[in-house]
């Protein structure tokens, strides 16, 4: 089910389905991708508890999960919705337990304060031992034309852009793409064909403007507590996908280990929480 919450600036709907994002509108323009020519069926699609390739081995046993994660595949329910938030929860299951063996509740919220959409995830472990876990967003955002170079997304600090590559399984392959140092990355066109994901492991910055090349900025991201920033479209569509990950995807070729001793994935102590916030603030 669909539930829709706006200000006198934005409305937004998301899903109980995955706790999508489907669509933000802002001063009546639809800002989230919504599939006009076939290139792809997701919208802001939420990666849990693993972002991308990224084996779950637990005390030595390895669980079959899939790329991304479970979540965006499931069915979450309504704990709460206001005028302007909804949340959403999804909590251990039979499902969930043969991927990953962890008794959790994962919390969504999506919360409107003027321009800005923030996007809070709560893990809480329910059990009395230790839980693991990675996330990250997949939020769409529609651009003016399909050329990408056409727009510039600006760090808020001076950056090492190294971009880790993906072979076609979604596994790094250990060989980078250097784009230099520097605060302000033109969204390289040619690059992000055919599947191939920007893939920025570390940054510094904690947040980026996605604005025009002439100067006019479209949009704010946030993502404290996440370091590491990806960029991927699929084909020549008129959109980009700016998404923080806490995790990376696993190299190829390379033995699986303990999740919990992977790059990203975060621990939280038995009957514990952690909470982290992401904002999308809209210009124009």
């Amino acid at each position: 089910m669909q539930y829709t919450i706006k200000n006198e600036n934005i409305s937004v709907t998301a899903d109980a389905f995955g706790a999508e994002l489907i669509s933000v509108k802002h001063n009546g323009k639809e800002w989230v991708w919504q599939n006009t020519n076939g290139a792809w069926g997701g919208h802001g699609p939420l990666l849990f508890p693993v972002c991308g390739h990224c084996g779950v081995m637990v005390n030595g046993v390895a669980y079959p999960i899939k790329s991304h994660g479970f979540a965006s595949r499931m069915e979450f329910s309504l704990v709460e919705k206001t005028e302007t938030s909804v949340k959403f929860a999804l909590e251990a299951n039979a499902e969930t337990k043969k991927v990953y063996p962890y008794d959790f509740r994962f919390t969504v919220t999506y919360a409107l304060a003027g321009n800005t959409l923030s996007i809070g995830f709560d893990m809480e472990n329910l059990a009395d031992t230790p839980l693991y876990f990675a996330c990250g967003g997949h939020e769409s955002f529609n651009v003016d034309s399909g050329d990408l170079s056409n727009y510039e997304l600006r760090f808020e600090k001076t950056e090492k852009l190294v971009s880790l590559i993906h072979n076609n399984g979604g596994y790094l392959t250990g060989e980078t793409v250097d784009f230099g140092e520097t605060d302000t990355l033109v969204l390289p066109d040619d690059f992000m064909q055919e599947g191939k994901t920007l893939i920025f492991k570390e940054v510094n910055s904690r947040k980026v403007t996605l604005a025009k090349k002439d100067g006019e900025a479209v949009l704010d991201v946030t993502f404290d507590g996440f370091c590491n920033l990806l960029l991927w479209r699929a084909s020549n569509s008129p959109y980009v996908c700016i998404e923080p990950w806490t995790n990376l995807p696993d190299e190829a070729d390379v033995p699986d280990i303990e999740y919990s001793q992977k790059f990203g994935v975060m621990k939280v102590e038995g009957k514990g929480k952690k909470s982290l916030v992401r904002t999308l603030t809209y210009h124009g």
